[in-house]
């Protein structure tokens, strides 16, 4: 399957599967058969196909549609609100994202750190309490410019919530934020829409 393909699959999939629990009204004893049923209903000829030709694919499904369908919910709410807020970067996705969430943006300073660090080539940055303040300095020895200062816990919160970043404390226990590959990845689409 090409990359294009299971993205669209993947997003496809919760969807689908966030519609069916958000109109089951009772939970039955087997919400797989359900939910194939309820595809075929919907005429998802071939999904129904991909679920059952992809033995893997079928068994994540049964797995969370066995989950407590409250934690099934929060979990496929918290997903479309990190899609949302990836999307709302990026050209031809980000007028969609809006329209749907007008108060959820990822905003320009969250983005700024990321876009930082990648150009430093650094694989993390580490917050330093300094005389002026608070410092924040890559493993290459530049520094990460912060514009909005009494909002970056809550950037640096939402990058990591993202998995842009991860926490860690350095051997003096200052807060350290290591770069991930989907940031890296998220940063190159941004920047060829910017071209």
């Amino acid at each position: 399957m090409d990359p294009l393909n299971s993205v669209s699959s993947i997003s496809s999939i919760i969807g689908l599967i966030l519609n069916f629990k958000s109109e089951q009204r009772s939970m039955s004893e087997d919400e797989f058969k359900e939910f194939m049923s309820w595809l075929d209903s919907k005429r998802h000829k071939r999904l129904i196909e991909e679920i059952n030709s992809n033995h893997q694919l079928g068994q994540g499904i049964k797995m969370l549609l066995n989950e407590n369908h409250e934690l099934v919910m929060e979990k496929l709410t918290t997903l479309d609100k990190s899609i949302t807020l990836l999307a709302s970067k990026i050209s031809g996705l980000k007028e969609i994202s809006y329209a749907i969430s007008p108060n959820l943006d990822l905003s320009e300073q969250a983005i700024s750190i990321i876009k930082q660090l990648d150009k430093s080539n650094g694989s993390y940055f580490q917050e330093l309490k300094i005389l002026g303040g608070t410092g924040y300095i890559t493993d290459s020895n530049t520094s990460i410019e912060i514009n909005e200062p009494r909002f970056v816990d809550d950037d640096l919160a939402q990058l990591c919530n993202l998995e842009f970043l991860r926490p860690d404390r350095s051997r003096n226990g200052d807060r350290m934020f290591r770069l991930t590959r989907s940031a890296s990845e998220y940063v190159r689409l941004i920047n060829e829409d910017e071209l």
